[in-house]
C-alpha cells in the first residue's frame, strides 16, 4: 500500500507520573505526568518511520516481577490499548506492517515497549546502545539503567540498522550537529548522536517542518528549561554528566541562534502541546 503524503505528527503514546523537581532544578515538588512522545514520520518512498515507540500495555507485564517492578513503581506508568502507538496509527489508516523504520532514541522502556508492534520494521540503534552479551545481563543492572529485555523483539539483532549504513550529509544546524545520517537519502530527516543520557542515545532533526524545523531530542533533556534556564534534572537522569551538559550546551547554542527551531524532548508536557497544536 502506498503512503499518501502527509506532514509528520507528534502523538503521545502512555505516560508516566514522577516528581516535577526531579526533571529540573528548581522545579516544584509536585507529581506531574510526562507524556511518552512518538514521532510519526509517514514518506513517500519509505513508508512510514517513527522515531520512538512510547508506552504499550506490555509494559505492564514485562515489569510484574522483581526487580522490574522496582522500575513501574519509580515511575508508575498509564497506558491502555488505545493509547499505544500501534492503536493510533491505526486510527489514521496507517497498519502496522507500513511502518518500514523505527529509530530509537535509546532503550529505555518508555521508549521501546511499542516496538513488539510493529514487525516489519528495520530499527535503527545508536552506537553501543545494544551491549553484547544483553540478553544474559543481571536484571538487577538491567533495571538499574532502565532496560527491560523483553519489550524487545527476539529477532531485534536481524532488524538492526547501524548507523554506518546511513550516509552522513549536512544539516545546516553548525556546532556539533552540523553533520548528521540521513535517514531516507533525501534530506528530510537527520538522525544525530546526542550522547549522554543513555549509551548511543540519538535524536532526530525534520528541517522541513514548522517554521524553522524540528529538532526531536529524546531524552537529551527532560523539560525544555534546560535548554532555555539552564534547570538540569537531578544528576541520577542525566547518565554520562560531561557528554550530557556538553549536548544541552549545544542545544542552548541552537536555541540562541534560531529561536524558531522547535526542540522538542520526549516528555516536555509544553513543548509537546506547542508543536502539536502547531
Amino acid at each position: 500500500m502506498s503512503v499518501p503524503r502527509r506532514d509528520p505528527e507528534l502523538i503521545v503514546a502512555g505516560h508516566c507520573m514522577q516528581l516535577e523537581r526531579f526533571v529540573r532544578r528548581g522545579g516544584p515538588w509536585r507529581p506531574i505526568e510526562f507524556g511518552s512522545a512518538v514521532a510519526i514520520l509517514p514518506h513517500p518512498g519509505g513508508g512510514v518511520a517513527l522515531f520512538d515507540t512510547g508506552y504499550a500495555p506490555r509494559f505492564h507485564a514485562a515489569t510484574a516481577r522483581l526487580p522490574y517492578r522496582l522500575y513501574s513503581a519509580l515511575l508508575p506508568v498509564s497506558c491502555a490499548e488505545p493509547d499505544a502507538a500501534v492503536s493510533q496509527l491505526a486510527a489514521r489508516g496507517m497498519a502496522a506492517d507500513e511502518v518500514k523504520l523505527v529509530v530509537l532514541s535509546h532503550l529505555h522502556g518508555d521508549h521501546v515497549a511499542g516496538l513488539r508492534d510493529f514487525p516489519r520494521a528495520r530499527v535503527v540503534l545508536g552506537d553501543g546502545a545494544l551491549a553484547p552479551g544483553w540478553r544474559t545481563a543481571s536484571a538487577w543492572r538491567n533495571t538499574a539503567h532502565g532496560f527491560v529485555p523483553a519489550l524487545l523483539p527476539d529477532d531485534v539483532e536481524q532488524r538492526l540498522m547501524p548507523l554506518a549504513e546511513l550516509p552522513v550529509a549536512g544539516t545546516g544546524l553548525g556546532g556539533w550537529l552540523r553533520n548528521g545520517h540521513d535517514l531516507f537519502g533525501d534530506g528530510t530527516a537527520f538522525v544525530l548522536p546526542l550522547p549522554g543520557h543513555a549509551e548511543g542515545h540519538l535524536g532526530l532533526w525534520l528541517p522541513g517542518w514548522g517554521a524553522d524545523g524540528v529538532l526531536l531530542a529524546g531524552d537529551a533533556v527532560w523539560h525544555e528549561r534546560a535548554i532555555t534556564h539552564g534547570e538540569l534534572p537531578l544528576p541520577f537522569l542525566r547518565g554520562r554528566r560531561p557528554a550530557y551538559e556538553q549536548v544541552v550546551a549545544e542545544l542552548a547554542r541552537l536555541h540562541r541562534e534560531r529561536p524558531d527551531l522547535a526542540i522538542v524532548p520526549s516528555h516536555c508536557n509544553a513543548s509537546l502541546s506547542r508543536i502539536r497544536r502547531g
